[in-house]
């Protein structure tokens, strides 16, 4: 709390030097509506906000652009989402966010869709063609099994046994030496090291309630990466991110916790994950806001997994890219919130002819609407976060391209994976 204080009066007292930067005050055009007007409404009204003051405190993508032109670096995100708690407790929060507590309780997750069955049907489908493909290479490549020779892991028997109780003379001490010395290596054996532990495909659910391609598409790219992922269990169809940004902390712990036991497994010790997420927003949530996972884990976006295994495939450079030209709009939390830049463009470098950039990319990239619960409770300043997006993508002339579920959608723009999955000759058909 005293950071969170100490971020609040930095912001009362600022010279509103990131007005400008706010895609939801700028699209809204009010100035409650820009990080100090929100902040500073935050810490007058206290643990008692009134109605319109939580809607004050809704509207806010979490996209961190006003953090890059913030001269303190304030997390203002953070003060916010604390002060959407304070208008839960007070009663005086719009009614969608009571609406995701129930629905999370109730199905694991937020979203009107039944992610449980379409998750079930992607772990079939990915089941019948783990049993293709190896039914495939058993009646294609002869396997010949071969027995390894046999060892005795017995000490050696001497021909002569000692019949003297005596002490051993030089002899006999000189031959137990040499018995030692030969079963040594096995005493001595290097430590096991630890299992490499099998990444797991964390869908998320907004890629879950687009129908499942996207998750669908990032198996079979990664298959063809020579970087096989496996999908993660069902219990873990959501993060619980919007938990968090619905005001309810305590309940986004808890709900963190269950989904963290369901991978990490019931053991006193557990080993580490590797969790490769498709939303960005979801992996920065494990990373930042998850009980800690075991040591050696890795949680990361899939742009990031994916870029490692094409380094890893020189074979493919030869690969000749897509037709045409793509524009490339960053993700608010994949640039700002992961500061991953690189590994999506290299992708999509590979991928197709010409990559485009609009006017703001990057660190400095515009916000598309479609975090923070904005479509929520403000869905037509989220309409106009995103117009405002599109126009300064459709501006380079080129279809646009993301990795996020949520912006794509918002942006009618297509996934990088997908992109990829094109150019490797493994996209999957749209789903019925």
């Amino acid at each position: 709390m005293t950071d969170l204080r100490r971020a609040a009066e930095l912001c009362e007292f600022c010279p509103k030097m990131c007005r400008f930067a706010c895609p939801v005050s700028e699209a809204a055009s009010r100035e409650a509506l820009t990080p100090w007007g929100k902040v500073s409404l935050a810490a007058l009204t206290g643990r008692a906000p009134d109605a319109s003051a939580a809607l004050a405190f809704a509207g806010c993508t979490g996209c961190l652009r006003c953090q890059v032109y913030c001269a303190h670096a304030n997390d203002v995100p953070a003060v916010l989402y604390a002060a959407r708690a304070g208008a839960v407790r007070a009663g005086t929060a719009p009614r969608g966010w009571a609406a995701i507590a129930a629905r999370m309780t109730a199905a694991g997750h937020t979203e009107t869709a039944d992610l449980l069955a379409i998750h079930r049907r992607i772990a079939a489908e990915e089941r019948k063609s783990s049993t293709s493909t190896s039914t495939s290479n058993s009646t294609t490549t002869p396997t010949t099994r071969t027995t390894p020779p046999t060892t005795s892991t017995t000490a050696p028997t001497s021909t002569s046994t000692p019949t003297s109780t005596s002490f051993p003379t030089p002899i006999r001490r000189s031959a137990l030496k040499a018995a030692i010395a030969a079963r040594a290596p096995g005493f001595l054996r290097a430590p096991r090291e630890p299992a490499v532990p099998q990444p797991l495909l964390f869908a998320g659910c907004d890629a879950l309630a687009a129908g499942g391609r996207l998750a669908r598409e990032a198996l079979a790219v990664a298959r063809a990466l020579d970087a096989p992922l496996s999908l993660a269990p069902e219990a873990a169809l959501c993060c619980g991110l919007k938990l968090a940004e619905a005001g309810h902390p305590e309940l986004f712990g808890a709900h963190a916790a269950r989904v963290r036991s369901a991978l990490v497994g019931p053991a006193r010790k557990p080993g580490p994950v590797h969790l490769v997420f498709l939303s960005p927003g979801c992996a920065r949530a494990v990373r930042e806001r998850w009980p800690a996972l075991p040591p050696g884990s890795r949680a990361e976006h899939a742009t990031s997994y994916l870029a490692r295994a094409l380094s890893a495939r020189p074979d493919l450079r030869d690969r000749p890219p897509l037709a045409g030209a793509a524009v490339w709009h960053d993700p608010c939390e994949l640039a700002r919130g992961l500061s991953e830049l690189t590994a999506p463009r290299a992708l999509l470098a590979a991928a197709v002819e010409e990559v485009r950039e609009p006017v703001r990319s990057g660190a400095d990239t515009s916000c598309c609407g479609a975090a923070g619960l904005l479509p929520r409770t403000l869905p037509e300043v989220a309409a106009a976060v995103a117009e405002d997006r599109r126009r300064e993508l459709s501006a380079c002339g080129a279809p646009a391209v993301t990795a996020s579920p949520a912006c794509a959608a918002a942006l009618g723009a297509e996934d990088v994976i997908a992109v990829l999955a094109r150019w490797l000759g493994v996209a999957i058909e749209r789903e019925p």
